[in-house]
């Protein structure tokens, strides 16, 4: 199963690079490449500068590909691509699990061999230790996002084997973007019953704690008022909220500048939609 959730997460992807050049110069020159990109990813909100960052640890991944480094940063870039292009998310989250996956694979060689082998998702996230947790991380919101794209069919595929990805990676390394397992759990654990380990109680309690681990990023609020606020039709929490987010003063974490500057937007999209929602 898990290796069929990866297969429908990675479909939209692009085919893999083609071999990097002699050792000695690619490592200069993928280097060169990945602090080029992390130089561009500083001003990510610039959609040109964006293009750069994600062209750039492309291509020191593909000179470097034995470093995680690259990867972890192709699929984060991948991954705010998806939020801040709807247009182009299919295609950026099934670029983001690519890049993890094969992240992942470096840095927790049991896992691959778990995943070849047909395993179960807990078990191939149990040969992960607290070096693949980003990656992990990564993997598991690149599937889950990359099937919401594809549709309810694609979601039902893989959101077992998605969370036990993310609940893993919680328990490795819960600070990972900002507290963003226990966001992406929180958000995920909304959509289910109580008696599949889901609801009010238990979103609330992820979400709760993804807050407290980052305190000035505003997507968690975002995703609360979008996801537990609608479900429990809590109209007074939803206008909080997202009126927190909407005031926030971006000069307050400027690191996150660009990520609160999308959950700003979006804020902003589901205000004007509250008649609808509530």
């Amino acid at each position: 199963m898990l290796a069929l959730a990866l297969a429908l997460a990675l479909a939209a992807s692009a085919p893999a690079a083609p071999p990097a050049p002699g050792a000695g110069v690619a490592a200069d020159a993928g280097q060169a490449a990945l602090v080029a990109g992390r130089a561009a990813w500083a001003d990510r909100a610039d959609p040109a500068r964006l293009d750069e960052a994600l062209a750039r640890f492309a291509e020191a991944a593909r000179l470097r590909p034995d470093d995680a480094a690259p990867l972890l940063a192709l699929a984060r870039a991948q991954a705010f691509r998806a939020e801040a292009a709807p247009r182009s998310a299919r295609e950026a989250w099934g670029e983001v699990a690519r890049a993890a996956e094969r992240a992942l694979r470096l840095a927790a060689p049991g896992f691959g061999e778990v995943v070849d082998g047909g395993g179960e998702p807990r078990a191939a996230a149990a040969k992960v230790d607290a070096r693949g947790a980003e990656a992990l991380y990564w993997l598991a919101l690149g599937a889950m996002g990359g099937a919401r794209a594809r549709g309810m069919a694609a979601v039902l595929a893989v959101k077992d084997e998605a969370r036990a990805l993310m609940e893993r990676a919680a328990e490795l390394d819960e600070r990972v973007d900002g507290g963003g397992p226990r966001r992406a759990l929180g958000a995920w654990l909304a959509t289910l019953p109580s008696a599949a380990g889901g609801g009010a109680a238990a979103a609330r309690a992820q979400l709760e704690r993804a807050r407290g681990l980052g305190p000035d990023d505003q997507r968690t609020k975002v995703v609360e008022a979008e996801t537990l606020a609608v479900l429990l039709q809590d109209r007074a929490r939803f206008e909080a909220l997202l009126g927190e987010v909407v005031a926030f003063d971006p000069a307050r974490a400027p690191a996150l500048a660009a990520e609160n500057q999308l959950a700003r937007r979006r804020a902003e999209e589901l205000l004007a939609r509250k008649e609808r929602l509530f």
